[in-house]
């Protein structure tokens, strides 16, 4: 099988779908193709049975972009959680709240039917690209349209019998009768307060406390006093420039991440979080030190430094693609091959 030509590694978002053309011989990307992806948000006329058939299209457009119509391997990192059979049990930020678990492997299966197909969680694909070593125990914590988490303890993601675990974003942190609505349909989860979705609510909530903080902020008058202009790309260019009032709205949406990190760290005493997603990697340094400050305020000191515990996925957008083949070659090739040295592992 590994002398058929590369592989294709699929990285399947709630924002932008990525496909990889993989060397499984050396582990490495060779070409990588980008898309938008089909939701319930950009895709409003699609009923569910529409919106799954549009993003299996997607994909085999991406991949016949790349050159890889007929691939020999399919490996795909999906955002929700997946079964060992491989159903996709959710899928908020592709498809909504109260949609049927799908079984996203047989669809896959039948775009490609010459190929061994594998589909696994996105983050538990990602991770692949930042073990240090073989049994590290680490967690990979992703920011973006949503908030997912994966636990790594002796190098294998732990998700349980049902594929449930390491989906953070639904953890319920707000139980206030205002509180959002998140993607899944819940109220108050970890996601729909402190993701990049939860940026408008956030601002809104943070401008009607101070009125007039926001309009003499930087940000408020980039926006011309109208928090309807307000996207993320605005607000990390006025976070990273300085500007106070972004760094109360970006303090407010780091918070309760941070606390949800320190009950991970309680919980299974892991000292490495690697952070990733869009919304993370365009708040930078200075979003992690709002994180570790949280983080650090929500339990006891035993000389943690959550400053060097929270540490920047250095691969940025590829880390997804990139683990969804690291894990087919784990899989299909076993520990006898190694994976060679990663560039998105980080210091």
């Amino acid at each position: 099988m590994a002398g058929d030509g590369p592989w294709l590694a699929l990285d399947i978002g709630g924002t932008t779908l990525r496909a990889g053309a993989y060397d499984p011989l050396e582990g490495r990307l060779l070409a990588v193709e980008r898309g938008p992806a089909p939701s319930f948000l950009t895709c409003p006329g699609l009923d569910q049975a529409g919106l799954r058939a549009e993003l299996v299209a997607a994909l085999v457009a991406l991949a016949k972009h790349l050159g890889l119509a007929q691939p020999t391997v399919v490996s795909a990192g999906f955002p929700g959680p997946v079964d060992a059979r491989g159903w996709v049990l959710r899928a908020p930020t592709l498809w909504g709240p109260g949609a049927e678990p799908d079984p996203f492997a047989a669809r896959l299966q039948a775009a490609w039917p010459g190929a061994r197909v594998l589909v696994a969680n996105d983050l538990c694909a990602a991770g692949c690209c930042f073990l240090r070593d073989p049994g590290e125990d680490f967690c990979v914590v992703t920011v973006s349209s949503g908030i997912g988490h994966k636990l790594f303890l002796g190098g294998r993601p732990v998700v349980g019998a049902g594929g449930r675990g390491g989906e953070i974003g639904h953890w319920r942190v707000d139980f206030s009768d205002d509180a959002p609505h998140c993607d899944c349909g819940g109220q108050g989860h970890l996601g729909a307060v402190a993701s990049g979705r939860a940026t408008a609510w956030q601002a809104a909530r943070l401008r009607a406390r101070d009125p007039a903080a926001f309009a003499a902020s930087a940000l408020g008058h980039a926006l011309a006093g109208d928090l309807g202009r307000l996207d993320n790309v605005a607000l990390a260019t006025a976070f990273t420039e300085g500007d106070p009032w972004a760094a109360a709205l970006v303090g407010a949406l780091a918070a309760p991440l941070g606390r949800a990190l320190a009950a991970v760290h309680v919980l299974a005493g892991v000292e490495r979080f690697v952070l990733m997603g869009g919304f993370a990697h365009a708040l930078g340094s200075g979003y992690r030190a709002l994180l570790a400050q949280a983080a650090a305020a929500s339990t006891w000191d035993l000389g943690q430094d959550w400053t060097t515990m929270l540490q920047p996925g250095v691969l940025g957008d590829d880390a997804g693609v990139l683990g969804a083949g690291h894990l087919a070659r784990g899989q299909l090739f076993g520990p006898q091959r190694p994976l060679p040295p990663a560039s998105g592992v980080t210091p």
